[in-house]
Protein backbone atom coordinates (compact mmCIF):
# COMPACT_ATOMS: atom_id res chain seq x y z
CA UNK A 1 0.00 0.00 0.00
CA UNK A 2 3.07 1.79 -0.56
CA UNK A 3 3.57 4.72 -3.33
CA UNK A 4 7.19 5.86 -4.14
CA UNK A 5 7.91 8.51 -6.50
CA UNK A 6 11.67 9.46 -6.94
CA UNK A 7 13.31 13.01 -8.30
CA UNK A 8 16.23 14.22 -9.36
CA UNK A 9 16.83 17.76 -8.97
CA UNK A 10 19.52 19.89 -10.96
CA UNK A 11 21.83 19.78 -8.47
CA UNK A 12 21.92 15.70 -8.98
CA UNK A 13 20.16 15.44 -5.38
CA UNK A 14 17.62 12.84 -4.74
CA UNK A 15 14.42 12.68 -3.27
CA UNK A 16 12.64 10.04 -2.13
CA UNK A 17 8.60 10.34 -1.43
CA UNK A 18 6.69 7.62 0.32
CA UNK A 19 3.06 8.12 0.95
CA UNK A 20 1.26 5.58 3.46
CA UNK A 21 -2.31 4.30 2.22
CA UNK A 22 -4.67 7.25 3.67
CA UNK A 23 -1.62 9.60 4.21
CA UNK A 24 -1.23 13.32 2.50
CA UNK A 25 1.62 13.56 0.52
CA UNK A 26 4.38 15.71 2.59
CA UNK A 27 5.74 19.01 1.20
CA UNK A 28 9.35 19.05 -0.31
CA UNK A 29 11.91 20.34 2.05
CA UNK A 30 15.53 21.19 1.96
CA UNK A 31 17.73 18.02 1.38
CA UNK A 32 19.54 17.57 4.40
CA UNK A 33 20.62 14.73 6.54
CA UNK A 34 18.01 15.64 9.47
CA UNK A 35 15.09 16.70 6.89
CA UNK A 36 12.51 14.30 8.20
CA UNK A 37 8.54 14.66 8.60
CA UNK A 38 6.72 12.10 10.25
CA UNK A 39 3.30 11.62 9.82
CA UNK A 40 0.90 9.37 12.15
CA UNK A 41 0.80 5.53 10.24
CA UNK A 42 -1.88 3.90 9.47
CA UNK A 43 -2.71 0.40 11.00
CA UNK A 44 -1.50 -1.28 8.09
CA UNK A 45 1.74 0.15 8.05
CA UNK A 46 4.69 -1.82 10.67
CA UNK A 47 5.91 -0.54 13.76
CA UNK A 48 8.65 0.56 12.17
CA UNK A 49 7.07 3.51 9.56
CA UNK A 50 5.60 4.94 13.01
CA UNK A 51 9.24 5.35 13.90
CA UNK A 52 11.08 5.79 10.22
CA UNK A 53 11.17 8.96 7.98
CA UNK A 54 7.92 9.61 5.92
CA UNK A 55 10.29 11.40 3.68
CA UNK A 56 14.22 10.56 3.06
CA UNK A 57 16.30 13.02 1.45
CA UNK A 58 19.91 11.46 0.58
CA UNK A 59 22.25 13.47 -1.88
CA UNK A 60 24.69 11.70 -4.12
CA UNK A 61 27.83 12.63 -2.30
CA UNK A 62 26.33 11.37 1.16
CA UNK A 63 24.52 7.56 0.29
CA UNK A 64 28.57 6.34 0.50
CA UNK A 65 29.16 7.41 3.91
CA UNK A 66 25.26 6.44 4.62
CA UNK A 67 25.85 2.76 3.64
CA UNK A 68 22.07 3.30 1.82
CA UNK A 69 21.61 2.49 -2.10
CA UNK A 70 19.61 4.42 -3.83
CA UNK A 71 17.72 1.00 -3.62
CA UNK A 72 17.47 0.42 -0.38
CA UNK A 73 16.30 3.84 0.58
CA UNK A 74 13.32 3.78 -2.04
CA UNK A 75 11.91 0.75 -0.43
CA UNK A 76 12.97 1.71 3.62
CA UNK A 77 9.43 2.58 5.07
CA UNK A 78 7.79 -0.96 2.96
CA UNK A 79 10.55 -3.18 4.22
CA UNK A 80 13.15 -1.57 6.03
CA UNK A 81 16.57 -1.71 5.17
CA UNK A 82 18.36 -5.16 4.06
CA UNK A 83 19.77 -7.54 6.85
CA UNK A 84 23.00 -6.67 5.31
CA UNK A 85 22.49 -2.76 5.25
CA UNK A 86 21.33 -2.77 8.70
CA UNK A 87 24.31 -4.49 10.04
CA UNK A 88 26.63 -2.51 8.05
CA UNK A 89 25.14 0.99 9.19
CA UNK A 90 24.45 -0.87 12.97
CA UNK A 91 28.65 -1.29 13.36
CA UNK A 92 29.84 1.98 11.81
CA UNK A 93 32.18 1.02 9.27
CA UNK A 94 34.41 3.84 9.45
CA UNK A 95 35.50 2.82 13.20
CA UNK A 96 36.20 -0.09 12.05
CA UNK A 97 38.53 0.62 9.12
CA UNK A 98 40.11 2.93 12.19
CA UNK A 99 40.58 0.20 14.37
CA UNK A 100 42.08 -2.33 11.76
CA UNK A 101 44.36 0.51 10.47
CA UNK A 102 45.72 1.65 14.05
CA UNK A 103 46.07 -2.23 15.35
CA UNK A 104 48.36 -3.07 12.47
CA UNK A 105 50.11 0.06 12.20
CA UNK A 106 50.86 -0.55 15.78
CA UNK A 107 51.58 -3.80 15.50
CA UNK A 108 54.02 -2.87 12.85
CA UNK A 109 55.87 -0.73 15.10
CA UNK A 110 56.34 -2.99 17.85
CA UNK A 111 57.52 -5.37 15.13
CA UNK A 112 60.35 -3.11 14.10
CA UNK A 113 61.32 -2.17 17.75
CA UNK A 114 61.23 -5.87 19.03
CA UNK A 115 62.38 -7.90 16.41
CA UNK A 116 59.65 -10.04 16.44
CA UNK A 117 59.59 -11.51 13.11
CA UNK A 118 63.05 -12.71 14.40
CA UNK A 119 62.59 -14.21 17.76
CA UNK A 120 58.88 -15.34 17.15
CA UNK A 121 58.85 -16.01 13.37
CA UNK A 122 56.24 -14.97 11.12
CA UNK A 123 53.51 -17.36 12.06
CA UNK A 124 53.35 -16.53 15.29
CA UNK A 125 54.18 -12.75 14.69
CA UNK A 126 50.85 -13.35 12.67
CA UNK A 127 49.02 -14.90 14.62
CA UNK A 128 49.57 -11.95 17.34
CA UNK A 129 48.50 -9.16 14.89
CA UNK A 130 45.44 -11.48 13.78
CA UNK A 131 44.32 -11.99 17.21
CA UNK A 132 44.39 -8.17 17.64
CA UNK A 133 42.59 -7.37 14.63
CA UNK A 134 39.99 -10.01 15.22
CA UNK A 135 39.36 -8.88 19.04
CA UNK A 136 39.86 -4.85 18.60
CA UNK A 137 37.09 -5.08 15.50
CA UNK A 138 34.23 -7.19 17.28
CA UNK A 139 34.71 -4.82 20.76
CA UNK A 140 34.41 -1.99 18.70
CA UNK A 141 31.07 -3.36 17.24
CA UNK A 142 30.59 -3.64 20.71
CA UNK A 143 31.27 0.09 21.63
CA UNK A 144 29.57 1.75 18.74
CA UNK A 145 26.54 -0.75 18.95
CA UNK A 146 26.16 0.17 23.20
CA UNK A 147 26.51 3.94 21.74
CA UNK A 148 23.47 3.44 19.56
CA UNK A 149 20.98 1.43 21.94
CA UNK A 150 21.04 4.65 24.02
CA UNK A 151 20.72 7.05 21.79
CA UNK A 152 17.84 6.56 19.68
CA UNK A 153 16.09 9.43 20.72
CA UNK A 154 18.94 11.29 19.59
CA UNK A 155 19.45 9.54 16.49
CA UNK A 156 16.08 9.78 15.00
CA UNK A 157 17.24 13.53 14.93
CA UNK A 158 20.83 13.04 13.72
CA UNK A 159 21.58 9.67 12.41
CA UNK A 160 18.13 8.51 11.21
CA UNK A 161 19.85 5.85 9.00
CA UNK A 162 21.16 3.74 12.09
CA UNK A 163 19.17 0.70 12.21
CA UNK A 164 18.15 1.24 15.87
CA UNK A 165 17.07 5.07 15.36
CA UNK A 166 14.90 3.74 12.15
CA UNK A 167 13.53 0.95 13.67
CA UNK A 168 15.41 -1.65 11.86
CA UNK A 169 16.73 -3.30 14.54
CA UNK A 170 15.01 -3.57 18.04
CA UNK A 171 16.96 -3.14 21.30
CA UNK A 172 16.76 -6.78 21.87
CA UNK A 173 18.19 -7.46 18.72
CA UNK A 174 21.30 -4.30 18.90
CA UNK A 175 21.41 -6.19 22.57
CA UNK A 176 21.52 -9.38 21.06
CA UNK A 177 24.85 -7.79 18.45
CA UNK A 178 26.16 -6.10 21.51
CA UNK A 179 26.50 -9.41 23.89
CA UNK A 180 27.69 -11.50 20.89
CA UNK A 181 30.43 -9.18 20.18
CA UNK A 182 31.71 -8.68 23.33
CA UNK A 183 31.87 -12.14 24.18
CA UNK A 184 33.45 -12.67 20.87
CA UNK A 185 36.30 -10.43 21.31
CA UNK A 186 36.97 -11.46 25.35
CA UNK A 187 36.93 -15.33 23.73
CA UNK A 188 39.65 -14.31 21.27
CA UNK A 189 41.45 -12.49 24.05
CA UNK A 190 41.22 -15.26 26.59
CA UNK A 191 42.23 -17.98 23.92
CA UNK A 192 45.39 -15.54 22.75
CA UNK A 193 46.74 -15.96 26.27
CA UNK A 194 47.81 -11.92 26.13
CA UNK A 195 47.50 -10.31 29.28
CA UNK A 196 48.20 -6.84 27.40
CA UNK A 197 45.46 -7.75 24.85
CA UNK A 198 42.64 -8.73 27.44
CA UNK A 199 43.61 -5.28 29.48
CA UNK A 200 43.23 -3.35 26.41
CA UNK A 201 39.59 -4.98 25.55
CA UNK A 202 38.63 -4.63 28.92
CA UNK A 203 39.57 -1.03 29.46
CA UNK A 204 38.18 -0.28 26.17
CA UNK A 205 34.61 -1.60 26.75
CA UNK A 206 34.86 -0.16 30.16
CA UNK A 207 34.63 3.29 28.96
CA UNK A 208 32.76 2.53 26.62
CA UNK A 209 29.51 1.92 29.07
CA UNK A 210 30.78 4.72 30.85
CA UNK A 211 30.06 7.20 27.53
CA UNK A 212 27.00 5.89 26.39
CA UNK A 213 24.97 4.10 28.95
CA UNK A 214 22.30 6.49 30.69
CA UNK A 215 22.61 5.31 34.22
CA UNK A 216 23.40 7.93 37.32
CA UNK A 217 27.12 8.65 37.24
CA UNK A 218 27.07 7.23 34.11
CA UNK A 219 26.42 8.76 30.50
CA UNK A 220 29.64 10.79 30.29
CA UNK A 221 28.68 11.98 27.08
CA UNK A 222 26.99 14.70 28.47
CA UNK A 223 29.91 16.63 29.69
CA UNK A 224 32.52 17.62 26.96
CA UNK A 225 35.61 17.64 29.28
CA UNK A 226 34.54 13.04 30.47
CA UNK A 227 33.44 12.52 26.61
CA UNK A 228 37.06 14.05 25.26
CA UNK A 229 38.82 11.90 28.19
CA UNK A 230 36.97 8.39 27.29
CA UNK A 231 37.88 9.27 23.10
CA UNK A 232 41.49 10.16 23.82
CA UNK A 233 42.28 7.02 26.66
CA UNK A 234 40.91 4.94 23.85
CA UNK A 235 42.38 6.20 20.53
CA UNK A 236 45.43 7.73 21.98
CA UNK A 237 46.40 5.37 25.28
CA UNK A 238 44.59 1.81 25.18
CA UNK A 239 45.45 1.20 21.30
CA UNK A 240 49.09 1.61 21.28
CA UNK A 241 50.29 0.38 25.01
CA UNK A 242 48.23 -2.69 24.69
CA UNK A 243 49.17 -3.43 21.05
CA UNK A 244 52.07 -2.77 21.34
CA UNK A 245 52.69 -4.78 24.36
CA UNK A 246 50.53 -7.81 22.51
CA UNK A 247 52.78 -7.59 19.82
CA UNK A 248 55.76 -8.17 21.92
CA UNK A 249 53.95 -11.06 23.68
CA UNK A 250 54.80 -9.16 27.02
CA UNK A 251 52.28 -7.29 29.79
CA UNK A 252 51.01 -4.05 29.51
CA UNK A 253 53.66 -1.58 30.79
CA UNK A 254 56.66 -4.84 30.86
CA UNK A 255 58.98 -2.87 27.89
CA UNK A 256 61.03 0.29 27.49
CA UNK A 257 58.55 2.86 25.02
CA UNK A 258 60.67 3.40 21.95
CA UNK A 259 60.28 7.35 20.69
CA UNK A 260 58.03 6.39 18.07
CA UNK A 261 55.47 5.48 20.31
CA UNK A 262 55.81 8.34 22.57
CA UNK A 263 55.11 10.23 18.94
CA UNK A 264 51.84 8.11 18.27
CA UNK A 265 50.98 8.41 21.75
CA UNK A 266 51.42 12.18 21.73
CA UNK A 267 49.58 12.83 18.62
CA UNK A 268 46.74 10.24 18.72
CA UNK A 269 46.18 12.15 22.47
CA UNK A 270 45.53 15.38 20.30
CA UNK A 271 43.44 14.14 17.61
CA UNK A 272 41.38 11.96 20.13
CA UNK A 273 40.46 15.14 21.35
CA UNK A 274 39.18 16.74 17.50
CA UNK A 275 37.40 13.57 17.24
CA UNK A 276 35.64 13.68 20.19
CA UNK A 277 34.71 17.28 19.66
CA UNK A 278 34.05 16.87 15.80
CA UNK A 279 31.85 14.06 15.66
CA UNK A 280 29.47 16.13 18.12
CA UNK A 281 29.61 19.19 15.79
CA UNK A 282 26.82 17.85 13.02
CA UNK A 283 24.65 16.68 15.70
CA UNK A 284 23.70 19.65 17.70
CA UNK A 285 20.07 19.75 16.70
CA UNK A 286 19.29 16.43 18.29
CA UNK A 287 21.64 17.34 21.01
CA UNK A 288 20.19 20.70 22.16
CA UNK A 289 16.61 18.83 22.22
CA UNK A 290 17.70 16.13 24.50
CA UNK A 291 19.81 18.28 26.70
CA UNK A 292 23.33 16.57 25.69
CA UNK A 293 25.28 19.82 26.99
CA UNK A 294 28.58 19.43 24.21
CA UNK A 295 31.14 21.74 23.95
CA UNK A 296 28.92 22.32 19.99
CA UNK A 297 25.83 22.82 21.85
CA UNK A 298 28.13 25.13 24.73
CA UNK A 299 29.86 27.38 22.83
CA UNK A 300 28.52 26.72 18.86
CA UNK A 301 29.34 25.36 15.88
CA UNK A 302 31.87 28.03 14.63
CA UNK A 303 34.18 28.29 17.74
CA UNK A 304 34.74 24.16 18.11
CA UNK A 305 35.04 23.73 14.44
CA UNK A 306 38.05 26.27 14.71
CA UNK A 307 39.11 25.06 17.95
CA UNK A 308 39.71 21.38 15.69
CA UNK A 309 41.67 23.17 13.09
CA UNK A 310 44.23 24.81 15.69
CA UNK A 311 44.53 21.50 17.57
CA UNK A 312 44.98 19.80 14.29
CA UNK A 313 47.88 21.74 12.85
CA UNK A 314 49.51 22.21 16.68
CA UNK A 315 49.49 17.92 15.90
CA UNK A 316 50.71 18.07 12.87
CA UNK A 317 53.04 21.14 12.65
CA UNK A 318 54.98 19.35 15.71
CA UNK A 319 54.84 15.86 14.00
CA UNK A 320 56.54 17.51 11.19
CA UNK A 321 58.85 19.58 12.68
CA UNK A 322 59.80 16.91 14.78
CA UNK A 323 60.15 14.40 11.94
CA UNK A 324 62.54 16.66 9.90
CA UNK A 325 65.23 18.05 12.99
CA UNK A 326 65.53 14.84 14.70
CA UNK A 327 65.49 12.59 11.55
CA UNK A 328 68.19 9.38 11.41
CA UNK A 329 67.35 8.42 7.64
CA UNK A 330 65.71 10.22 4.63
CA UNK A 331 62.32 8.24 5.16
CA UNK A 332 61.50 10.19 7.93
CA UNK A 333 62.16 13.39 6.38
CA UNK A 334 59.52 12.38 3.90
CA UNK A 335 57.32 11.65 6.37
CA UNK A 336 57.61 14.80 7.75
CA UNK A 337 57.47 16.79 4.53
CA UNK A 338 53.59 14.70 4.00
CA UNK A 339 52.62 16.02 7.42
CA UNK A 340 52.82 19.54 6.46
CA UNK A 341 50.93 18.65 3.29
CA UNK A 342 48.40 17.17 5.14
CA UNK A 343 47.99 20.49 7.23
CA UNK A 344 47.55 22.44 4.27
CA UNK A 345 45.02 19.67 2.84
CA UNK A 346 42.88 20.09 5.78
CA UNK A 347 43.06 23.93 6.18
CA UNK A 348 41.96 24.33 2.59
CA UNK A 349 39.38 21.84 2.58
CA UNK A 350 37.87 23.87 6.06
CA UNK A 351 37.41 26.94 3.93
CA UNK A 352 34.53 25.35 1.87
CA UNK A 353 32.79 24.17 5.17
CA UNK A 354 29.57 25.71 6.16
CA UNK A 355 29.53 25.15 9.97
CA UNK A 356 25.51 25.87 10.10
CA UNK A 357 24.84 22.93 7.60
CA UNK A 358 25.10 19.61 9.46
CA UNK A 359 26.08 17.71 6.21
CA UNK A 360 28.93 20.25 5.09
CA UNK A 361 30.50 19.22 8.98
CA UNK A 362 29.65 15.66 8.80
CA UNK A 363 31.11 15.59 4.72
CA UNK A 364 34.32 17.27 6.53
CA UNK A 365 34.67 15.04 9.17
CA UNK A 366 34.52 12.04 7.18
CA UNK A 367 36.16 13.16 4.22
CA UNK A 368 39.15 15.01 6.15
CA UNK A 369 39.19 13.76 9.61
CA UNK A 370 39.10 10.33 9.25
CA UNK A 371 40.94 9.76 6.49
CA UNK A 372 43.75 11.94 8.20
CA UNK A 373 43.47 9.78 10.94
CA UNK A 374 44.30 6.70 8.79
CA UNK A 375 47.06 8.11 6.88
CA UNK A 376 48.27 9.11 10.16
CA UNK A 377 48.80 5.42 11.17
CA UNK A 378 50.38 4.86 7.92
CA UNK A 379 53.18 7.06 8.74
CA UNK A 380 53.89 6.53 12.72
CA UNK A 381 55.41 3.03 11.61
CA UNK A 382 58.47 4.80 9.43
CA UNK A 383 59.09 7.83 11.82
CA UNK A 384 62.30 7.04 13.26
CA UNK A 385 64.65 9.29 15.30
CA UNK A 386 68.17 9.05 17.02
Amino acid sequence: HFAQRTRFTGQGKMTVAMHAHGVAPVARLPATRRSTTRHAPSSQTSAFVGKAMEKVHITGRRQKYLGLSVKAVQTLPAHGLSPGEAFKNFTRPHTILGTIISTSSVTLMAWQFGHALELFGLMIAGKHWATAVAAAVLMNVSIVGINQVYDKKLDRVNKPYLPMANGAYSSDTGLSVVALSTAGSFAIGIWSGSSALMWALVISLTLGIVYSVDYPGLRWKKSPVLAATCVLFVRAVIVQLGFFAHALGRPLTDFNFPPNLWCAIGFMAIYGIVIALFKDLPDIEGDTKQNVRTLGVRLGPSFVFNLCLALLTVAYGTAGFASVANAVSATSRVVGGIHAVVIVVLLAGSRHVDVSSSDSLYDYYITFIWKAFYLEYFLLPFVCFA
